[in-house]
């Protein structure tokens, strides 16, 4: 039987019938892709199969391809705080990401962002903006402004248009804004030192949401 060897990340899991799992892994030559590992619930070593994990996998060339062997190669201890946080950047990448795509890129980013957290002292707001900004560029919906940063006045707020990027608000403007020297640490990707992070996030929120329509992000519900 031939089969692709890969590494990966798991990213989502979901029964399949009575003892199987079906599972969704981001690897590195194939991008995001699923595999059924039959008879998972009755194997001693299913519980190595966790989020924060790297493996490398061997899988069937199938439309439902199978997990014939996986290997644990690396595991990265998160932060108690950010523990959730996994579950919300796992769903972004579930939801949003094309399958059966090469996304050497997002899984590099993805390996390294483990690596951070699992060693950062940064605040949690910045670890998640840090993170959404970076997949929206991935997958070519770059945070940006009309406005060039040098006529960026930093007394000035600024809201987000999803078409033109970051636009400068009139009095009136009552939807979520920025003032102007939070967008240039913005675009300079500062963003510990950003000082309305509510504020930023609640506009990467409605970045994600139209970008993922009709589908839900289930997780926002559960990291503050």
């Amino acid at each position: 039987m031939k089969h692709f060897t890969d590494k990966a990340f798991i990213i989502h899991s979901k029964s399949f019938g009575e003892t199987s799992v079906i599972f969704d892994f981001l690897t590195e030559e194939n991008g995001l892709i699923s595999a059924i590992l039959k008879g998972a619930k009755k194997r001693k070593d299913i519980s190595q199969l966790q989020p924060s994990r790297e493996f490398i996998i061997s899988t069937s060339r199938a439309n439902l391809p199978l997990l014939i062997k996986y290997e644990l190669t690396d595991s990265y201890v998160i932060r108690k705080d950010c523990l959730l946080v996994i579950i919300y950047f796992n769903e972004l990448i579930y939801r949003l990401v094309p399958k059966n795509q090469p996304q050497k890129t997002l899984f590099d980013f993805y390996h390294n962002y483990l690596s951070y957290m699992s060693t950062t002292e940064d605040n949690q707001d910045s670890i998640i903006i840090g993170f959404e900004l970076l997949l929206l560029k991935n997958l070519g919906y770059a945070v940006s402004s009309q406005i060039p940063i040098a006529s960026i006045d930093e007394k000035d707020v600024f809201y987000y248009d999803k078409l033109k990027g970051f636009k400068q608000a009139n009095n009136y403007y009552q939807g979520d804004k920025i003032t102007g020297k939070d967008l240039k640490l913005l675009l300079k990707f500062d963003i510990n030192s950003i000082q309305d992070k509510k504020a930023l996030r609640m506009i990467t929120k409605d970045i994600i949401i139209n970008i993922a329509n009709p589908k839900t992000i289930k997780s926002f519900d559960i990291i503050k």
